[in-house]
């Protein structure tokens, strides 16, 4: 008989299926309600290698998880996200990956990402008039996330 691990459980006796995973505090934003622009990021050493998300998300998925929300920061500053994308894809009964995004980069990762195995994404997206968004990201263009939106 093969071993059954036991399933998470939350404090009311709910089994837990969804996860969370920062997988960065870097951003190419700086949005006044985030980050302050003296904010400090973590020593790389200190962020989790693409090895170490996907045996975390394998234990995890092996306890009953089977959706995953990659977050950050912003989880597509990471230079090996769609790596790590199609890794967790590829973890036998997760259901479902999915990501929260500023949408800066999806014009040239959407298509990656999707091909990695990332069916959904949640763009957060705080105006639509260009001169609040500018003033709200500090960094961030309008233009770019809706292209990316539309990618």
């Amino acid at each position: 008989m093969k071993y059954q691990p036991p399933s998470l459980v939350d404090t009311f006796d709910r089994r837990i299926r969804y996860l969370r995973m920062s997988v960065t505090d870097r951003c190419d934003f700086r949005c006044q309600y985030c980050m302050t622009e003296e904010m400090r990021f973590l020593p790389r050493k200190s962020v989790l290698s693409a090895a170490e998300i996907v045996r975390l998300a394998t234990l995890f998925v092996e306890l009953g998880v089977e959706k995953i929300r990659l977050t950050g920061g912003e989880p597509l500053v990471r230079p090996d996200i769609v790596s790590i994308a199609r890794d967790l894809s590829a973890i036998d009964g997760l259901n479902e990956l999915v990501m929260t995004t500023n949408g800066s980069q999806l014009s040239t990762l959407a298509k990656p990402l999707v091909d990695a195995g990332v069916s959904r994404v949640n763009v957060s997206l705080d105006t639509l008039c260009s001169d609040q968004f500018s003033e709200l990201s500090r960094t961030g263009n309008l233009t770019t996330v809706l292209a990316g939106i539309d990618a």
